[in-house]
């Protein structure tokens, strides 16, 4: 026989339309009992059910009756709950002896026979109707409740095989419980040495695009590239005009000259980009810089990407010689063919560096070519590429001056250092533990959550300080 039962108590709606899986033992005993009985429980305000408040009002007092087979069968099930927790005999008793003197536990399951006061035990209020007691031990649901004094060692015992925080959440999730149980976990894994030293490789980050210069030659980028036994200087501006110069030697001297050449040829520009090898990062370089009136930019070290016209400019100069080498042609005929070939916006890197086509072998009809609307396919052309870039790329968190920060190499991440300053976008200044100060791009440093001194384990940094490019 099905019948309609009311309560005026709104969260027993919730509570009894759970799974009994997801029940607490002491609620599962309640609904046990009730598996019997065909009903649907609704809510009705209680101004509205007079009769049932009167008589729970005025109970009345009978005499204890036997134990049911309903109540046997719901003591079997709490039996069985308490021999399948998720713990051995022995641990389960030291957990025992150890909940009987957590105050705080305590004082929870005084409160879960006596009644709940406003504002106490806040952590535990909300989820009091998933909470039970069972051979002295708290649970909450099927899981363990922590005491306070074994929570480190269950957290070591969590991050056993140095798993990442889901994994490590994951395993704790149908064993036990205690509050902040997660952010104790988060803290755990982010200042694991192990897991910090072993950590993935920072994602790349999206790209920033440069504003167009005014004029060509206004911003160039160099290196220097290795190639059959010979040493090889690359100049490239944002047209992709490539000049390459033959290096009888890799000093600074050498570079000058040959730089000194090619400003001769198409003028001075406003910045040089290069990275940070020792013929640029030099006081001869910094002198020719001051003398020849331009602005020297170098790039993080290690992180050659931000050069990335430069790179790109040795990777395309290295495959055209390779081929000519290969197939017997004229080394000199294969940059003068890619420097004429037409770009997608159909202009050539010639003619967007000189403003005119260059003869080649292949007849063609001499002309003047000007585009109206050059830049804004440019511009086109850079946000395309940036969108493909951008589609495999995140956004790391700004570094702050202080920041505690591991340094990456090609494997892991072994030196501990603090942020000092942000150079450029992206580009930080930071001093290592032994006290050198290096240069590093942002996916090459992984903040930590720590301190230097909690990193080191209260050892503090060397007072002497080094200044190193790399």
């Amino acid at each position: 026989m099905t019948f309609v039962a009311e309560t005026d108590h709104k969260p027993l709606i919730a509570i009894i339309k759970k799974n009994l899986s997801e029940m607490s033992p002491q609620i599962q005993r309640l609904i046990m009992k009730l598996q019997r009985f065909d009903f649907e429980l609704i809510y009705t305000p209680g101004k509205y059910i007079v009769l049932a408040d009167a008589l729970f009002r005025a109970p009345q007092h009978c005499e204890p009756h036997n134990e049911s087979s309903t109540e046997r069968d719901v003591n079997l099930h709490v039996n069985l709950v308490s021999e399948t927790l998720p713990v051995s005999d022995m641990k389960s008793k030291w957990i025992a002896v150890e909940t009987a003197k957590d105050k705080v536990l305590q004082q929870v399951i005084k409160y879960m026979n006596t009644g709940w006061p406003k504002g106490l035990c806040q952590q535990f209020y909300h989820i009091q109707a998933e909470l039970s007691v069972v051979n002295g031990l708290l649970l909450r649901k099927s899981r363990i409740v922590i005491p306070q004094s074994l929570r480190q060692d269950m957290l070591k015992r969590i991050h056993k095989g140095h798993l990442g925080t889901e994994k490590c959440k994951r395993r704790t999730r149908t064993a036990i419980y205690w509050p902040g149980m997660n952010a104790d976990i988060d803290h755990m894994v982010l200042n694991c040495p192990t897991c910090l030293k072993h950590h993935d490789k920072q994602p790349k980050e999206p790209m920033i695009l440069a504003d167009l210069p005014a004029q060509p030659w206004q911003r160039v980028g160099t290196d220097l590239f290795h190639l059959d036994g010979k040493n090889y200087l690359l100049v490239i501006d944002l047209s992709n005009y490539p000049e390459i110069a033959l290096l009888p030697t890799m000093t600074a001297a050498c570079v000058i000259k040959h730089l000194r050449s090619i400003f001769a040829r198409h003028g001075i520009p406003q910045i040089v980009c290069s990275d940070n090898g020792p013929c640029f990062h030099c006081k001869e370089f910094q002198t020719f810089a001051e003398t020849y009136d331009f602005q020297h930019v170098t790039i993080s070290p290690l992180y050659a990407q931000s050069n990335g016209k430069a790179e790109k400019g040795v990777h395309i100069v290295k495959r055209l010689l390779k081929k000519a080498k290969d197939s017997n042609a004229d080394p000199y005929l294969a940059p003068l063919s890619y420097r004429a070939s037409p770009l997608e916006h159909g202009m050539s890197t010639a003619e967007l560096l000189m403003r005119r086509k260059l003869r080649t072998t292949l007849p063609y009809i001499a002309g003047h070519k000007q585009s109206r609307c050059l830049k804004q396919k440019q511009e086109r052309l850079m946000r395309r590429q940036k969108e493909y870039f951008d589609k495999s790329a995140q956004a790391l968190k700004p570094l702050s001056r202080h920041d505690t920060v591991r340094i990456g190499d090609t494997n892991n991440w072994n030196i501990t250092a603090t942020v000092l300053d942000e150079v450029s976008p992206r580009s930080y200044t930071v001093r290592t533990e032994d006290g050198q100060i290096l240069r590093r791009n942002h996916r090459g440093l992984l903040k930590t959550q720590g301190t230097l001194q909690e990193q080191l384990g209260e050892r503090g940094p060397e007072t002497s300080a080094k200044k190193s490019s790399y």
